[in-house]
């Protein structure tokens, strides 16, 4: 985790004053880029915007997630935003609550004129991805999972956790005493990505405990061939 500060600090070439969109759930996920960017803000003198979305589907503890965030920032003088959402479509729920969510994070980047939006998507996150969409099907850029950094019109989406895995995440938290709210719907096998993460990603964690960096291997070499392939089609 001391990797991740210092490759924002040095790698990514943030900016002294700059402003940053981060997503924050309360969960410990994004509790730990919380303050690891906390500790850059200090050396940096960031302006943190702490985005939080309340999916507002009914399961108990979203509204003390939110009270959660909105006090840690508080305290910690973020500025917080946050959006509920009011209602559904027919769509995929996950799909459609992700794009919502990243809508919301676009806004706040053009509202604070911020060069960054931060994810707090970390190794397990990929290797699950990657596999989901393996057993259902995709595209080529699909099966690639997520980047690291994807630059968008005016800002760039940064996940630097994705060298990170789950063990070390939680290893972070209880070094620093990093409070966090656990998500009940993360356990419950109704959901296809709870049961990948559950049963099928600890299998390979077995046979590989470094699996991870071979994932992000696979993933990064199946961006480059893609990005290659859509290039030459341009030609």
């Amino acid at each position: 985790m001391d990797k991740v500060y210092d490759d924002l600090l040095n790698k990514l070439k943030i900016k002294y004053g700059d402003a940053i969109v981060v997503g924050v759930s309360g969960g410990p996920d994004s509790m730990a880029l919380l303050h690891i960017l906390s500790r850059l803000k200090k050396a940096l003198d960031l302006q943190l915007i702490v985005a939080h979305v309340n999916h507002n589907t009914g399961r108990v503890g979203q509204t003390s997630e939110q009270k959660f965030v909105a006090d840690y920032c508080k305290k910690n003088g973020f500025v917080f935003e946050t959006m509920i959402i009011t209602e559904y479509g027919d769509d995929n729920f996950h799909n459609e609550a992700r794009s919502i969510r990243y809508n919301y994070f676009s806004k706040l980047a053009q509202k604070y004129d911020a060069k960054y939006i931060f994810t707090a998507h970390h190794a397990d996150d990929l290797i699950e991805t990657i596999l989901m969409r393996i057993v259902r099907g995709s595209t080529l850029r699909g099966y690639s999972g997520f980047s690291e950094i994807v630059k968008m019109n005016g800002y760039y989406i940064v996940r630097p956790l994705i060298h990170v895995t789950k063990d070390e995440i939680y290893h972070y938290l209880e070094r620093n005493n990093i409070k966090y709210m656990i998500d009940q719907s993360n356990t419950k096998d109704v959901y296809t990505r709870n049961r990948f993460r559950k049963y099928i990603v600890p299998a390979f964690k077995k046979e590989d405990p470094m699996v991870h960096e071979k994932f992000y291997k696979f993933s990064k070499t199946l961006l480059e061939y893609n990005n290659y392939i859509d290039k030459q089609v341009n030609l």
